[in-house]
């Protein structure tokens, strides 16, 4: 015969007690909350997918982070190379310009008074130029003016260096630091926005740097600035291969920090499409616009956009295990199960964060990847972590279990397995 089991009143009225009771309301809410969900919220939940899953589709973000950062990077290309203007460029400048004139009156398209006049015009507006002025000086002899020339040149050849390096460094600066942090601030995890730009920064000026000490060597070396038809194509390809190997620099960031190689791949085969895909414009674009300034900006925003989308692209053929938002404030969003294991909670530190949720801790579960397959298991939370309407301390995953952590719903998916 079993005995009475008896409980005082103090029993009754400890903290221990009420400790417990508010432990079993919380998972009396949550286990409500998603019950509801999942039965009575689905149009909400479609909604609510309808009107995020752009901003929260990575091929979105990644081309949109990246055309931002093609944009500014020639934005800011373009400033500097206004300030740092040499007077070299000036003088070939006025030479194109004065060949340009000769050539019309060999053709017979304008009369020798004309050029007169235009050359006149050309002289008096490069006048101040100490190219020009050395040009047009008769008192010396022609000896010293070469000597004279050939100093100066070299001295804005060295400006010109510098100029280049800063150009090319600005250009992987930007594109690198708005691809790094696209997926951040998507999801609203700035800690790791600071992060992954720091990276993103460090990367795009040791990069543009790099490629702008050797660029022009390897210009040249593949038979960049023929003139004729075939040197015409080889130049294309010059600079095709040149910028490609920028772009290897530009979008790898994200996969450092993460210190996954299959991320850091990903991001070089999207930078190296970018990068070629950027300098297959350049020439034509400029033979067809007669505009070398637009010429850079549809190459550099090219670069930026595609090696952005080519990134999402490859990212998403490459994924073996991810988890998709279906319900809550990122719906519609997905994280790439790329950490082993990956964090989830609503510490910024986390891989997926959950932000504004207090039903969401710090560091809430993880999901581990195992030799054959993913499990996920709850870090002693109060509130629980729920896999198809039960909860779990640790369960195996398969396709298209509901996750429910929170007031956020994940589905699983894991490629190739049904």
């Amino acid at each position: 015969m079993c005995e009475k089991i008896q409980i005082s009143w103090e029993e009754v009225n400890s903290a221990q007690v009420d400790q417990r009771l508010q432990q079993q309301d919380a998972l009396a809410r949550a286990t409500q909350h998603y019950q509801q969900q999942t039965a009575t919220d689905v149009a909400s939940v479609a909604a609510n997918m309808v009107r995020t899953k752009l901003w929260y589709n990575s091929f979105f973000y990644t081309a949109l982070f990246g055309f931002l950062g093609g944009l500014s990077a020639w934005l800011l290309g373009e400033v500097q190379m206004v300030i740092l203007r040499t007077e070299r460029e000036d003088f070939f400048e006025m030479v194109e310009q004065r060949a340009e004139i000769v050539e019309a009156v060999n053709q017979g398209e304008l009369g020798e008074s004309a050029a007169e006049l235009l050359l006149n015009d050309l002289y008096d507006e490069y006048g101040e130029n100490p190219y020009v002025q050395l040009l047009m000086d008769d008192s010396l002899p022609e000896a010293e003016k070469d000597r004279a020339m050939d100093r100066r040149m070299l001295q804005d050849g060295l400006r010109e260096f510098v100029q280049q390096l800063i150009w090319f460094a600005l250009l992987g600066i930007m594109i690198s630091f708005t691809l790094s942090i696209g997926d951040h601030v998507v999801g609203s995890n700035w800690r790791a926005v600071i992060i992954n730009g720091s990276v993103g920064i460090l990367l795009g000026l040791i990069g543009g740097g790099l490629v702008g000490l050797f660029i022009n060597q390897l210009y040249n070396a593949l038979g960049g600035g023929g003139g004729d038809e075939s040197g015409w194509v080889l130049q294309i390809f010059a600079r095709s291969v040149g910028w490609a190997v920028l772009g290897l620099f530009i979008a790898i960031a994200p996969g450092i920090v993460l210190r996954n190689w299959k991320r850091s791949i990903i991001g070089l085969i999207g930078g190296f499409m970018g990068g070629l895909l950027g300098g297959l414009l350049f020439d034509p674009v400029s033979l067809v616009l007669g505009n070398a300034v637009v010429s850079r900006g549809v190459a550099i925003i090219a670069i930026g956009m595609v090696a952005g989308l080519g990134t999402g692209v490859i990212e998403n053929v490459a994924k073996t295990g991810w988890m998709k938002v279906v319900g809550g404030l990122l719906a519609g969003k997905q994280f790439i199960l790329y950490k082993n294991p990956t964090a989830i909670g609503s510490s910024p530190q986390c891989e997926i964060y959950l932000f504004k949720d207090p039903a969401v801790a710090p560091q809430h579960a993880a999901i581990q990847q195992l030799p054959v397959g993913y499990e996920i298991q709850d870090l002693g939370t109060s509130t629980g972590t729920f896999v198809n309407g039960n909860r779990v301390t640790r369960a195996r995953l398969r396709n298209n279990d509901r996750i429910q952590i929170g007031s956020t719903v994940f589905m699983f998916q894991e490629k190739g397995r049904g």
